[in-house]
């Protein structure tokens, strides 16, 4: 008593050589017309992967396809993982830039990182202008895109300098480079040539 027969003795296509039905296979009709069973947990015939379900998103697509960005172990069930530093953006990664490293916009663990956005693939990261965090493609970020404070479009603007998160600009009295409620600035921070010490115009002057 034949279990089937598709007119062939290989095995490999879901009736084996004694006419016994496979592991992960149905077969029915004459001659047998053998399929595999996406979703019982058995990888068979041209499953890429087979995790014991038809859902979307873990890996293994419903049709037990191996999901982008992912890798599926060939055991049965397959067990299905994104691979962060790929440069492969899988459904559970906000983010991979192709590397593991952190402090670049997408963290080692594929997450994007505070005052950062990122998109495309592999993901490329830029700071959030404006947010009050200063990234690496920052110069400074104060919370606005206004100019005249220091910061403008988070570039530090010419006779400032800037600190702290978010960032706080102050005028270099000194540097010869009249900013912000600075008077005059001489390039000196002495008294007695008409600029003083605070880059304010003395008396007389």
């Amino acid at each position: 008593n034949e279990a089937c027969d598709d007119g062939d003795a290989p095995a490999g296509d879901g009736c084996d050589a004694s006419c016994g039905v496979e592991q992960g296979y149905s077969c029915g009709m004459e001659p047998s017309v053998c399929n595999t069973g996406c979703g019982d947990g058995i990888r068979a015939g041209t499953e890429g992967c087979d995790d014991g379900d038809q859902n979307a998103s873990d890996g293994c697509s419903p049709s037990c396809t191996v999901e982008h960005g992912f890798g599926c172990s060939g055991s049965s069930p397959s067990v299905c993982a994104s691979t962060c530093g790929d440069g492969l953006v899988a459904v559970d990664e906000p983010c991979d830039d192709g590397d593991l490293q952190s402090g670049d916009g997408c963290s080692a663990s594929c997450t994007v990182e505070a005052g950062y956005h990122c998109s495309g693939e592999a993901s490329s990261c830029l700071g959030t202008c404006s947010d009050g965090i200063v990234t690496l493609d920052e110069g400074c970020d104060d919370g606005n895109l206004m100019g005249g404070d220091g910061c403008v479009s988070c570039t530090v603007e010419l006779g400032y300098s800037c600190g702290s998160q978010p960032s706080v600009c102050m005028t270099g009295c000194g540097d010869g480079i009249v900013a912000s409620n600075e008077a005059c600035d001489d390039g000196d921070v002495q008294n007695g040539d008409g600029c003083g010490t605070t880059c304010m115009i003395e008396h007389g002057y």
